[in-house]
C-alpha cells in the first residue's frame, strides 16, 4: 500500500517497505527503530530538565531559608550590640557625664551609630545579592521550561514521523485561516490536531492513548496568498452570483400593497434573489479533517455584526471529483440583518428554485480555488519551518503547554509521553521477539533490486538513557524495554 494522501484524514498508511528481522511485514511504513530512538532521546532530555528544575527549586527554597537565617542573625547582632553599648553607658552614666569625659561619651555614641549603620548596610547588601541570586535561579528554571517546550514543539511538528500509527489513524486535523482582528490585513493560521478516543480492546496493536490535542500557529508573513486579505476576484473568479434567499419581486410587492380584502392575504410569489460576490472578502477558510472545507465571505470584514455574510461548506472529495454531476451539493447559508436582528437563511441550495437559478459550477470553482491554496498549509515541512506550538492539552482540560510548564509542572507532560510510549510498546515487543539477537530491536528495509538494509539498537542502550530519572524509568517500562 502507498502513503496516504495529505487529505485522507490520516497521516499514514501501511507501505510494506520495512520488515521485522524475521522478514514478516511491519504494520507501518516508517523506520520504527529510529522513531523509538528519537522518542527515547526526547524523554531523556525532558527528564534531565525536570530533574535540574527540581534541584534548582530546592536550591531556591534553601536559599530563602538561608536568607531568613542570615537576616535574623544580623538583626540579632544589631540588637545585642546596641543593648551592650547602651548598658555600658547606663552603668557609667555618672562618670561619662563629667565634662572631662564628654569626648569619650560622644565616641561611644558614634561607635554605636557606626556599628548600627554597618550592620544595616550589610543586611541590605546581602538582601540585594540574594534577590539577584534568586532571580538567576528563576531565570534558569524559566530557560529550562522554554527548552522543554521547544523540544516538544520540534517533536510534535513532525507528528507524521513521530506519533504511533494507531494515534495517527485516529487524529483529527483542522487547519483554519482567518483574518486577524476586525481590521486584519493578513490571515491568522492555526493547525489543531485532536486524538480520538480509541477503545483499547478494538485494535490488536494495543491500548489507545489518552485523549489529547495540540495546536500550532503558522506564520503567514511569507505565504504568498495568505499574507494579505483576499477577495473573490483575487481567486480568479468573476461575476459570481450567490443566493441570499427567496424574495418577492418589486412588482409583486406593489401588487400586494394595492390588493383588498382576502386577495391581500393571498400567497406572495417569491423568486430567488442573488448578489454579486466579486468584492466580498474571504474572511476565513477552515479545512476540517481534510474532508470538509468551510468558507466565510463578507462584504465588510470589519463589520460582520451587521450581516451580509456567506458561509459555504464543501465536501473536499466532491471538489476533487472530475465529474461534477456526481459531486455533493455545497451547503450555503446567508446571514443578514433584519430589524436589528441577525437572520440566517440556511442551506439555500436545497431550495429547488435557488438551485435551478444558481451557477453551481462557479460556486464549486470558488471552493476549488480556496482548496488549492490551502494545500500548502497541509505541508508537514511548513509546520516544522513556520509553526509555533501554542498549546498542548491532555484529557480535554489539562493544559501542558504553556500553563503547566510555565509553572514548572512536568507531571502532565510525562503522563502524555507515557501514553505515547504505551501505544508504541506492541511494536517494541514485536521487534524484540522477532530478532535472532536477544536484547535488540531490529528492522530490515527493502531497498529494491534484492537489496536490504538493517537497523538495530540494543534495548539496554535505550534503557540506559532513561535510567537516570524516575520519569525515564516509567517511560522505559511503558515502552516494554
Amino acid at each position: 500500500m502507498e502513503r496516504g494522501s495529505p487529505d485522507s484524514g490520516n497521516s499514514l498508511r501501511m507501505q510494506g517497505r520495512f520488515m521485522y528481522a524475521d522478514y514478516s511485514p511491519l504494520e507501518d511504513d516508517r523506520n520504527l527503530v529510529e522513531v523509538v530512538k528519537e522518542f527515547v532521546a526526547l524523554v531523556s532530555r525532558l527528564g534531565r530538565l525536570d530533574v535540574n528544575n527540581r534541584k534548582l527549586a530546592s536550591l531556591a527554597s534553601d536559599s530563602d531559608r538561608l536568607r531568613q537565617d542570615i537576616i535574623s542573625a544580623i538583626k540579632h547582632i544589631k540588637t545585642n550590640t546596641t543593648y551592650t553599648m547602651e548598658k555600658f553607658h547606663d552603668e557609667h552614666a555618672d562618670v561619662l557625664s563629667n565634662d572631662l569625659l564628654t569626648k569619650g561619651a560622644a565616641l561611644l555614641m558614634d561607635t554605636k551609630r557606626s556599628l548600627s549603620d554597618l550592620l544595616a548596610t550589610t543586611e541590605t547588601g546581602f538582601d540585594e545579592q540574594h534577590t539577584k541570586y534568586r532571580e538567576k535561579i528563576s531565570s534558569k528554571i524559566s530557560e529550562n521550561n522554554t527548552a522543554a517546550s521547544s523540544l516538544v514543539q520540534a517533536w510534535l511538528s513532525g507528528d507524521h514521523r513521530h506519533l504511533p500509527r494507531i494515534i495517527l489513524s485516529h487524529l483529527n486535523v483542522t487547519i483554519s485561516a482567518s483574518l486577524d482582528g476586525k481590521n486584519g490585513k493578513s490571515y491568522d493560521i492555526v493547525r489543531t490536531s485532536a486524538s480520538a478516543i480509541v477503545d483499547a480492546g478494538s485494535d490488536q496493536e494495543g491500548p489507545g492513548a489518552l485523549p489529547f490535542a495540540y495546536s500550532f500557529r503558522i506564520d503567514s508573513s511569507e505565504l504568498e496568498f495568505w499574507n494579505f486579505r483576499r477577495n473573490v476576484t483575487e481567486l480568479g473568479i468573476r461575476d459570481l452570483m450567490l443566493p441570499i434567499g427567496m424574495k418577492a419581486p418589486v412588482s409583486e410587492k406593489i401588487k400586494q400593497k394595492f390588493r383588498f380584502g382576502s386577495r391581500k392575504d393571498s400567497e406572495v410569489i417569491k423568486e430567488p434573489e442573488f448578489v454579486k460576490a466579486d468584492g466580498y472578502f474571504l474572511v476565513s477558510a477552515t479545512l476540517q479533517g481534510f474532508k470538509t472545507l468551510v468558507l466565510e465571505l463578507a462584504a465588510d470584514p470589519s463589520n460582520m455584526e451587521n450581516g451580509d455574510v456567506f458561509r459555504i461548506a464543501y465536501d473536499v472529495g466532491s471538489l476533487e471529483q472530475q465529474n461534477a454531476a456526481g459531486a455533493s451539493m455545497p451547503k450555503l447559508d446567508y446571514v443578514s440583518k433584519e430589524e436589528g436582528n441577525l437572520v440566517t437563511e440556511t442551506d439555500l441550495l436545497q431550495i429547488a428554485e435557488v438551485k435551478g437559478a444558481s451557477d453551481l459550477s462557479k460556486i464549486r470553482l470558488l471552493g476549488t480555488a480556496v482548496l488549492s491554496r490551502s494545500r500548502i498549509l497541509q505541508d508537514p515541512q511548513l509546520l516544522s519551518a513556520r509553526g509555533k506550538l501554542e498549546e498542548l492539552r491532555i484529557q480535554n482540560d489539562k493544559v501542558v503547554i504553556p500553563a503547566a510548564l510555565d509553572e514548572g509542572q512536568y507531571d502532565s507532560l510525562f503522563t502524555f509521553l507515557e501514553s505515547i510510549a504505551q501505544s508504541y510498546s506492541p511494536f517494541v515487543k514485536q521487534m524484540q521477539a522477532r530478532t535472532p539477537v536477544k536484547g535488540e530491536l531490529t528492522l530490515k528495509e527493502e531497498l529494491g533490486g534484492g537489496q536490504r538494509k538493517e537497523y538495530s539498537v540494543r534495548s539496554e542502550e535505550l534503557r540506559s538513557q532513561l535510567s537516570d530519572t524516575e520519569r525515564g524509568k516509567a517511560i522505559a517500562y511503558a515502552l516494554g524495554l
